[in-house]
């Protein structure tokens, strides 16, 4: 293993934050159904009056129970359906998904070619791409088509309009109920998700706009008060939407909703599957469709995607109940983060239960908590945990997860593992599902801003059960919250993420044997919630620290607070030597998930490499591009390939104690093998600089002095 070969210092100042596929010969035209095509324009001008919400929820300080009232449908079923008919509106927003690598195309073309029956339609509108893959679609209108027994039919495209708005989905709802009612009527949403903060199909040709939860509901709304029963399910063909603040959304329009907890791959759902299940099984209901969809794709999988799968069937009966007991656990949740003893230890639970999609420095935060990891963490100080897990229990009806999600139990939650700002939490208030959760995640906020202290000890949530922030409200509308929540938050703006709660009985030092250790005192056990190393190395003019990333090679006993490396030298580095720059993006008892920035193809984007804890054995899982700046996750992870060329990146700071930080390129790497390999083996004999990060209850760091260490030509190393 040869030393890491930096190829130039850029001095660029980091960021703050860490084919046509043949469907024009498949097209007719006229449209089957009940009608042509009428109602609203693509752009919804003509709906004035759109619904704000489907739901109202009371909720007072110290009342045992929520108020949860949902909308009725407001239409009357029309006559002539035919029973067991079923009609799937696709609201598909192809987005680069579709310019980029004609994954929606993809789709379509499974929809076309399964066989299906006369009483399956896949009623679609296709738009938010700057460009398709196809010579049927086009990016400068909203298309709409139906889909059936191998025919794609043009059912009149309408002015383009930005799907990240809800004016556009309830005028393809409003349009599609009215043409095409069935016995059963459902909805898939498709695009990039990015969870409960910045939801769903984000839209390539208007800036990235996103439908937010609330849009959606608004949307939703405003279609139910058209239909005469519920939809069987609403599914989500995108990332991270299986979330409790989106299946609150859906209860009032649905039977079921199919979404995941992770990230989805670019291609998302095998169509084929879903069209021959349903002419096959017309009287199926939302559930066992559930179960055929999730198998499908499954099997679809690729075995570099299968273990990170995950996809939940979702009997939105059961939501309020859920509503209700996880009211209850939060009460109990908030009392009891009053103790910030107790706030580090249920952080310290939260830290390491399952999330999704990327949190850490470098890729982003989603934020995206697995609601039982979430539950189970605080169960020792919260009663009405084993109800909220059971009630979550009866609520997922089927799941698939794959062997890196094992524990995965069907839906997530909003938890800032990091407060990132004001906007993001701004959004949160709007969808929160109860005041009590609300109030918790303030007051985390408040800590994280003004470092603990009096603030966060005199904190009160009665703000939260006023009628004039609680945003289920009758009478609140979404702007209003918005407006006020925006109002609310600014205060996280001026968080400096610098932790000044962690406290020392001994400080860092290196003893006599040469291990770098430190103690905590009590105040510092109360309030750290993760220990890491970091490691260094210097730039070959000496002038910078090199940061080579984190590594979770800590012991610790947070009885006693006392910490001390565990680092044995070795390190992930590519094939021809260059030591990588890694973060840990989850950690479990059997594997590490390390991301390491990179130039993939001249495109900066993030390589994940997954070892085993048992034998230190690597995989590389491929790149991906994280969370974007309107909240997208990366949907799908891009395979390493025979030819591609890697650069790795590199972040440094000025060795004379400067702060000045810079970034800096390594040598470009070639892979020559059918895919990539990456070694685990000891740094190149030198010297090298370790520290910790040490992590709050809050989610801010302390980062120690740097200690050198040296590794000599045999692998050993001394500090």
């Amino acid at each position: 293993m040869t030393t890491p070969r930096i190829a130039r210092r850029l001095g660029v100042v980091l960021a703050t934050a860490l084919t046509c596929l043949g469907l024009a010969a498949c097209v007719t035209t006229g449209a089957p159904g009940y009608g042509t095509t009428s109602g609203s324009g693509g752009n919804g001008q003509s709906l004035t009056d759109m619904v704000d919400s489907g739901l109202t929820i009371q909720a007072e300080r110290g009342s045992e129970d929520l108020e949860i009232t949902r909308m009725k449908p407001g239409g009357k079923e029309p006559s002539g359906i035919g029973k067991d008919t079923w009609t799937v509106f696709v609201y598909l927003c192809g987005s680069n998904l579709e310019s980029q690598g004609g994954s929606a195309t993809k789709d379509i073309n499974e929809m076309i070619k399964a066989s299906g029956s006369d009483k399956v339609k896949f009623v679609v509108e296709t738009g938010g791409a700057r460009s398709w893959r196809n010579n049927t679609m086009s990016a400068r209108q909203l298309g709409r088509y139906v889909i059936q027994q191998g025919t794609i039919s043009d059912a009149g495209a309408v002015s383009a309009a930005n799907m990240g708005e809800p004016s556009t989905l309830a005028s393809f709802l409003d349009w599609g109920i009215k043409n095409y009612p069935a016995d059963h009527m459902a909805l898939i949403m498709w695009d990039h998700g990015g969870g409960s903060i910045s939801g769903v199909c984000f839209d390539e040709r208007n800036s990235n706009d996103s439908l937010y939860l609330r849009e959606l509901d608004s949307a939703l709304a405003s279609a139910y008060g058209k239909m005469w029963e519920k939809f069987e399910f609403v599914g989500f063909d995108a990332c991270l939407m299986s979330t409790l603040e989106t299946a609150n959304v859906l209860a009032s329009y649905s039977n079921y909703m199919i979404a995941s907890q992770e990230s989805e791959p670019a291609n998302g759902w095998e169509y084929g599957s879903i069209v021959n299940f349903l002419s096959q099984n017309p009287s199926c209901t939302g559930k066992e469709l559930g179960r055929a969809l999730c198998n499908g794709y499954l099997d679809s999988l690729d075995s570099n995607t299968r273990g990170f799968a995950t996809l939940s069937v979702v009997d939105l009966s059961q939501i309020d109940q859920l509503m209700q007991d996880f009211y209850h656990f939060s009460q109990e949740m908030y009392a009891s983060g009053q103790d910030q003893a107790t706030l580090a230890a249920m952080s310290r639970g939260i830290q390491k239960a399952e999330n999704y999609g990327c949190n850490n420095r470098r890729e982003g935060y989603t934020n995206m908590v697995d609601l039982g990891g979430l539950v189970d963490a605080c169960a020792g100080v919260t009663p009405s945990a084993a109800d909220v897990k059971a009630t979550l229990h009866k609520a997922i009806t089927y799941q698939i997860r794959g062997n890196y999600h094992a524990d995965a139990t069907g839906l997530s939650t909003y938890y800032p593992l990091r407060v990132n700002n004001s906007k993001e939490l701004s959004i949160f208030q709007t969808v929160a599902v109860n005041p009590s959760y609300l109030s918790y995640v303030d007051r985390l906020a408040t800590g994280a801003t003004y470092n603990g202290g009096t603030q966060y000890q005199q904190y009160s949530g009665d703000t939260f059960f006023e009628d004039n922030l609680w945003n289920w409200l009758l009478g609140n509308t979404y702007q209003e919250v918005e407006q006020q929540a925006d109002d609310h938050w600014d205060y996280v703006d001026d968080h400096s993420e610098t932790s000044s709660q962690i406290s020392f009985a001994v400080e860092p030092q290196v003893d006599d044997e040469g291990t770098y250790w430190f103690q905590l005192d009590q105040q510092g056990i109360d309030n750290a919630s993760v220990v890491s190393g970091i490691v260094y190395e210097l730039s070959e003019d000496g002038a910078d620290l090199v940061a080579l990333g984190e590594t979770y090679d800590v012991y610790g006993d947070w009885d006693t607070g006392e910490f001390s490396d565990g680092f044995d030298g070795r390190w992930l580095s590519l094939p021809d030597g260059q030591s990588l720059n890694l973060s840990v993006e989850s950690a479990t008892e059997d594997y590490i998930i390390y991301t390491s920035p990179i130039m993939l193809n001249d495109v900066e984007c993030y390589l994940r490499i997954r070892q085993n804890m048992s034998d230190g054995a690597t995989q590389v899982e491929g790149a991906w591009s994280g969370v974007s700046e309107n909240g997208a996750v990366d949907r799908g992870v891009t395979k390493i390939k025979r030819g591609d060329v890697i650069v790795p990146l590199y972040k440094a700071f000025s060795a004379d104690q400067n702060v000045t930080e810079s970034s800096y390129e390594g040598e470009p790497y070639k892979v020559t093998g059918k895919t990539l390999t990456v070694n685990y083996d000891y740094l190149p004999d030198g010297t090298y600089l370790y520290g910790f990060c040490i992590e709050d209850a809050f989610g801010d760091s302390l980062f120690t002095e740097h200690v050198q260490f040296q590794i000599d030509e045999n692998g050993s190393i001394y500090f």
